[in-house]
């Protein structure tokens, strides 16, 4: 490893592998240049070879429109290494010490969903984080509960994983593709390749039925096609009456999961839904109001349409709590 890095951060050991490389967790020392934003003393360092390392660098972009966020994961810095002979490109992230809402939903109750109240208080924080993300002219593109990770000790849901994202122009674009996870992608995705900042809030309900009944929307037989998903995400209406569900989960889930992107509920319009607006999930949620003031001076800030490495969509291993 170059050796200022090491002097900085040193791994520990492997969170998870994927398509972009590895993640893994590192420590820090407790001496820092001072001109530099100052590292917790465990970080997680997202690398991979640096001339395969586009995708991780429009991440970094996009993880710099959103670091006034509390919630969304935050990226402390890029740095460059020599690891056995290797040069490797390292995002340096805030460490989800909590694991995400899969790795919970999984360890939670054998799998049978979580309870109301916690996933209200994570949804809304889920919602304050696309709220800014939109604003700024973003769709994500991968919501899901993987891509959510709990950070801090009061377990803040934090969105993750831009490695999909793209602006609203590019989403105009043609030939995008599919991209995102399939069981969580948008009827408009599927049949047209259309983006927007729908899709995450199709994406959102889908997540939110998962949570709470511990089954997925789409349910599919791990030995049958991926097109078989798609297929009834694009034909059939989402059937999400459930007994697990209150009646405000419900109609939450019915301003999500509208097969007409424009008819569907934005996130800012969410936000005002009673399903999110109970008094006790009020009182443990951290003010809106630190990421809306920032928000103001913003302009939304439209990129030119260009050439992005899309992954295989597939699912991401749940093991890697920090990015995928």
């Amino acid at each position: 490893m170059d050796k200022m890095a090491e002097a900085l951060w040193k791994r520990v050991r492997t969170l998870g592998r994927g398509g972009f490389g590895v993640v893994s967790l590192a420590s820090t020392s407790s001496i820092q240049p001072a001109a530099l934003e100052r590292l917790p003393p465990l970080i997680a360092v997202k690398s991979c070879v640096l001339d395969r390392s586009g995708s991780l660098q429009e991440e970094r972009a996009f993880l710099r429109m959103f670091e006034y966020s509390p919630y969304v994961i935050h990226c402390f810095r890029v740095n460059i290494t020599q690891e056995d002979g290797v040069t490797l490109y390292n995002l340096l992230l805030e460490y989800a010490s909590g694991g995400s809402l899969a790795d919970r939903l999984h360890n939670y109750n054998s799998g049978k969903g979580l309870s109301e109240f916690e996933v209200t208080k994570h949804t809304r924080n889920i919602v304050l984080g696309l709220v800014h993300i939109h604003s700024r002219g973003v769709i994500h593109c991968d919501i899901k509960p993987d891509n959510i990770l709990l950070a801090g000790s009061d377990e803040t849901a934090k969105i993750a994983d831009f490695g999909l994202s793209m602006t609203l122009e590019q989403g105009r674009a043609e030939n995008q593709g599919l991209k995102g996870t399939e069981r969580y992608m948008a009827p408009e995705s599927v049949a047209d390749e259309k983006y927007g900042t729908e899709v995450d809030i199709w994406a959102l309900g889908c997540t939110v039925y998962e949570l709470m009944t511990g089954t997925p929307l789409w349910e599919s037989d791990e030995d049958s096609q991926d097109s078989g998903v798609l297929y009834r995400i694009e034909f059939e209406e989402p059937m999400f009456q459930n007994a697990k569900l209150s009646n405000e989960a419900q109609d939450f889930l019915k301003r999500c999961l509208v097969k007409n992107p424009t008819s569907r509920w934005t996130a800012e319009m969410l936000l005002n839904h009673p399903f999110l607006n109970s008094s006790k999930v009020a009182d443990n949620i951290q003010p809106a109001t630190k990421t809306t003031k920032k928000l103001g001076g913003y302009k939304i800030i439209l990129r030119r349409p260009q050439q992005k490495i899309a992954f295989k969509t597939q699912p991401h291993n749940r093991d890697l709590i920090v990015e995928h």
